[in-house]
C-alpha cells in the first residue's frame, strides 16, 4: 500500500508475511535460547576457573621461594663484602642469616656459634617465616665463605611447596627454575 497525495506516492508498501502480519525490517534482542546458552557457558567457566582465583597457596609458595632466593643471594654478597662467613639456616619454619663475632676488627674464625644476625638496610634481621600453607624442605645449614662459595658437598635443591630453587655448591649461585 502506498500513501498517495497530490505529489505522488510516499513510502514503501509494507511486506506481508505468510500469516498476514507485517514483517519487521530488523530484529532486536536475543532469543531465550541464546540467553540460556550464554548463562550455562558462564556457569561452567566460573565452576572451572573460580577456585583458582580464591586459592592463595600457589602465590604464597612463589612469594616465599623468591624471598628465600633473594635472601640467599644477599647472604652471599654480605659474606663477600664483609670478608666474614655467613651461615644460612633453612628449615620448615623459615630461614635465618647470621655472622661470626668480630675479633680485633676481623671475623673470629674460632666462633662457631654465629650469634650476629645479618641486618638488612632498614636495620632488621634478615630472616623469614614460611607462610602457614607452605612446606619447605629439606632443612639445610650452609655457610658462604668470603669468596661467596658454599660448604655444600653438592648442589642443593630446596622445595618450597611445588616451587623449587637450586643452590650451586661450587659457586653459591642461586637458581630459580
Amino acid at each position: 500500500m502506498c500513501v498517495c497525495s497530490g505529489a505522488g506516492c510516499v513510502g514503501k508498501p509494507a511486506r506481508r508475511t505468510r500469516y498476514g502480519a507485517r514483517a519487521l525490517n530488523s530484529t532486536k534482542g536475543f532469543t531465550v535460547v541464546e540467553l540460556v546458552l550464554v548463562i550455562v557457558i558462564l556457569g561452567v567457566m566460573a565452576a572451572v576457573a573460580g577456585p583458582r582465583f580464591f586459592g592463595t597457596t600457589e602465590f604464597s609458595e612463589r612469594g616465599f621461594r623468591d624471598e628465600l632466593a633473594i635472601s640467599l643471594r644477599y647472604a652471599q654478597k654480605v659474606a663477600v663484602a664483609s670478608g666474614c662467613p655467613v651461615r644460612v639456616s633453612i628449615n620448615a619454619a623459615g630461614y635465618t642469616l647470621n655472622q661470626q663475632l668480630a675479633l680485633a676488627g676481623h671475623c673470629d674464625p674460632g666462633d662457631s656459634t654465629y650469634p650476629l644476625p645479618v641486618l638488612l638496610a632498614d636495620g632488621q634481621a634478615a630472616a623469614g617465616n614460611a607462610p602457614a600453607n607452605v612446606t619447605v624442605g629439606p632443612s639445610v645449614l650452609l655457610h658462604y665463605d668470603p669468596q661467596g662459595r658454599t660448604d655444600l658437598a653438592g648442589d642443593q635443591n630446596i622445595a618450597v611447596g611445588a616451587q623449587s630453587l637450586i643452590i650451586q655448591a661450587a659457586s653459591g649461585v642461586v637458581l630459580t627454575p
